[in-house]
């Protein structure tokens, strides 16, 4: 897998998907992945990697249309949308886990248990 995305060759299979989407879609469906997986490794975001994945495939999907090249670099559009992608995911990943663990210690009354370097 390669992991280095050229900008240029990542505009082009842009165009050329939102001109006609079979043409381009295996190849560019591959710089995504790379860039996702290199974000979310990058970043260390602890998320379910194929989850999020998913997510931000379907994100793209959705705005990749709305891309302008004449506004800014492919690559720096997309990571940034998938930069705020994987963060809200962890947010609400994290805020689960959290209400999680209210509902253990306040309703079922059992307390994480204490590592001996805690006290």
């Amino acid at each position: 897998m390669v992991n280095y995305i050229d900008n240029k060759k990542f505009e082009l299979l842009i165009q050329e998907y939102i001109i006609a989407p079979d043409s381009a879609k295996d190849e560019l469906f591959m710089m995504f992945d790379t860039l996702i997986e290199n974000i979310i490794d990058g970043f260390g975001f602890r998320v379910d990697k194929d989850e999020a994945k998913q997510e931000c495939f379907l994100l793209i999907l959705k705005t990749l249309k709305n891309f302008n090249k004449e506004n800014g670099a492919a690559f720096n559009y997309f990571t940034t949308i998938i930069l705020n992608n994987l963060r809200l995911l962890y947010t609400k990943n994290k805020r689960y886990l959290e209400k999680i663990e209210s509902y253990k210690v306040n309703v079922l009354g059992i307390f994480p248990a204490h590592s001996p370097s805690s006290f």
